[in-house]
């Protein structure tokens, strides 16, 4: 009376990734693509590639993000995408093919934590926010990176009337209105911003106040200064630097956009269909079909007295009165654990199985009514079970711990189905 059915595999896969740009214009975006669950890499960024309108002379680079830093970069064109997990977040930066040989620069944000309270620890920086990255051509001084962090930070810039009514002092005041037209004010943050690697020492005044630089791997994070050169050859392929914001910088920038990454593949909890589904005749087919064994599975021939790869086929002889069918939705590969979200179309009133029993008997009926469902919300490390019941004359009720309410016929199926209570009715 019980049958374990598998689920096809379903041979695609969605995946959210959020595209940072570094023409210093654009502000990140998410985008959902679809590809292979067996594809590679390139499959991942040829989709993204045509998602995001990728120009011809732009390139994507690939990263998972984790604690506020690139935990890897995805390089390898033919990486598995099932190396990705649905919790991993991944970003894909825009980079100009041109500069491809230059160094890659990459920077990580922090800002001064101060504990509060009795006893509290001495301020220290802690990480926030997601890397930004930018290749530099000729990079031979700090003010070029400098600079180019300027560039990246542009599109998160708070809105100018709020820059300019938050600015403390005077003199700040005064300036901006003796500078700037009414119609186009501009703030002190833009002006330098805008003013380019070689724009003198009085930017290197607000810099220096509003942003410190250091080398990551140097002996003691040594600063790097605007005009200071900066110690790399031509073997450099990668730059960490840190940046130390001020608590006036963290406030004229939307770090919250800054902040925000989306997981690869986060399911809804009480999803009704996902983009693929699949009925729960093909999962009856897939368990009838045959399956050649590996070589770990070599069966002994009492023949020939050898092992021999062979062929395992499992058929229906007889049905039960009370027919339960548990559906796998926990997979198990080599690198990880998953629940397979997908939606099962399963019949309510007419699961009819006279074309997959091996043993006829026109004595008995073959259709079956469903009477319960099982389901399971949540994941591999934990979750929650409901039932829906037939009570009778199609009157549906869901239990969920200690509550108990009628439901509608319309809401029985979902992918959280995970087993199905079926009694046998005479064929129609």
């Amino acid at each position: 009376m019980y049958l374990t059915l598998p689920l096809p595999s379903t041979t695609m896969r969605t995946m959210t990734l959020t595209v940072f740009s570094t023409d210093g214009i654009m502000l990140p975006m998410p985008f959902t693509i679809t590809v292979p669950k067996g594809g590679r890499l390139k499959d991942l960024i040829d989709s993204l590639s045509l998602a995001c309108s990728l120009k011809d002379d732009e390139t994507l680079l690939v990263a998972e993000i984790y604690k506020n830093q690139i935990f890897r970069l995805l390089d390898g064109p033919s990486d598995s995408v099932a190396l990705i997990r649905d919790d991993d977040k991944l970003v894909a930066y825009r980079l100009p093919k041109v500069s491809e040989t230059c160094p890659l620069v990459v920077f990580s944000h922090q800002q001064l934590e101060r504990p509060y309270g009795f006893g509290a620890m001495a301020p220290n920086w802690k990480l926030f926010g997601v890397p930004l990255i930018a290749r530099i051509e000729n990079l031979s001084s700090g003010s070029e990176i400098h600079y180019q962090f300027l560039k990246l930070l542009r599109p998160f810039l708070m809105p100018v009337e709020d820059v300019v009514n938050d600015y403390d002092g005077d003199e700040t005041r005064n300036t901006v209105n003796e500078n700037s037209k009414v119609e186009g004010i501009v703030s002190p943050l833009v002006s330098y911003c805008d003013a380019g690697p070689d724009s003198g020492e009085e930017n290197d005044v607000h810099l220096n106040a509003d942003f410190k630089f250091y080398l990551v791997d140097k002996p003691g994070s040594s600063e790097i200064k605007m005009n200071d050169p900066v110690p790399i050859s031509s073997l450099t392929k990668n730059l960490d630097v840190t940046v130390h914001w001020s608590d006036k910088m963290i406030e004229k920038y939307d770090t919250c956009l800054l902040s925000s990454l989306p997981e690869v593949f986060k399911p809804q909890l009480f999803a009704k269909r996902h983009e693929e589904s699949i009925s729960l005749y093909k999962c009856l087919e897939r368990f009838l079909q045959e399956e050649p064994l590996g070589p770990d599975d070599m069966w002994y021939c009492p023949r020939c007295k050898k092992h021999q790869q062979a062929i395992k086929k499992l058929d229906l002889w007889r049905l039960p009165e009370i027919l339960v069918i548990h559906l796998k939705r926990f997979s198990y590969s080599r690198f990880f654990k998953n629940k397979l979200e997908t939606y099962v179309d399963f019949p309510i009133h007419d699961l009819n199985l006279s074309n997959y029993i091996s043993h006829i008997d026109n004595q008995l009926s073959n259709c079956y009514q469903l009477y319960a469902v099982t389901n399971h919300y949540g994941g591999m490390g934990g979750g929650h079970y409901t039932a829906f019941i037939d009570h009778g004359h199609g009157r549906w009720y869901e239990f969920d711990d200690d509550r108990v309410f009628p439901i509608s016929e319309d809401r029985i199926k979902s992918s959280a189905a995970y087993v199905l209570f079926y009694r046998r009715v005479r064929e129609m």
